[in-house]
């Protein structure tokens, strides 16, 4: 007998598929993006083992990025590190002192803990803030739902993940159609096998974030 999805599970797998299959592409296209934008062209990246050990050296020779790894295998975590956690992109502080972009853009907001950022783009117009915050929202929307308890999604709460995503991958200037296209599946065209692979990505991602 095939298994019936009520629409809260659907919509659960739904935004799963979404965090664990396109979340992970549009951090790697974003980190080069911003190394390119920093570093190029003399020191584009090019995912060699040059370009691996260029980054761990701006972290001076201490980061969780797995640098002997191609970035194509890096995950969410390693990316958020890579990105608004690395000293590579650190920027000086109000007193002169060079901090991450978290530090900078994230900390001093406060937000409670299981909260959302309400938008992403920057008050000022800052392109470095926005994109910390729309790379911090994706952060946040994985943490969602690796904090999950349950399965399952109404569609209030779905729905406005989808469009905090998106407005996160707009901010930093990526293509929405993948996000769309899930959203909309129907049960029809979900496949089951689909969903124990997400099962099992995020028990995966669960036990590297919580131990």
């Amino acid at each position: 007998m095939v298994r019936q999805f009520r629409d809260e599970e659907l919509n659960y797998f739904k935004f799963a598929s979404i965090v664990l299959n396109e979340f992970p592409k549009a951090l790697r296209h974003t980190f080069k993006f911003m190394w390119d934008n920093k570093f190029g062209p003399a020191n584009l990246w090019d995912d060699s083992v040059a370009a691996r050990k260029s980054f761990l050296a701006k972290e001076a020779g201490r980061t969780k990025v797995p640098t002997n790894k191609s970035y194509m295998e890096w995950d969410c975590t390693a990316l958020f590190q890579a990105t608004i956690y690395a000293q590579c992109f650190a920027l000086p502080g109000s007193k002169g002192h060079y901090k991450t972009l978290s530090d900078i853009y994230v900390r001093p907001l406060g937000l409670p803990h299981g909260s959302l950022h309400a938008s992403v783009v920057s008050p000022s117009g800052n392109y470095a803030e926005t994109f910390t915050l729309a790379i911090d929202q994706l952060r946040l929307l994985r943490n969602l739902l690796c904090h999950s308890t349950s399965c399952e999604m109404d569609k209030i709460t779905f729905d406005q993940c989808l469009q905090h995503a998106k407005d996160a991958f707009k901010a930093l200037g990526l293509k929405t159609d993948a996000i769309d296209e899930v959203g909309n599946l129907t049960e029809s065209r979900f496949p089951t096998k689909e969903v124990a692979m997400l099962e099992r990505k995020n028990r995966i991602m669960q036990f590297v974030l919580f131990n």
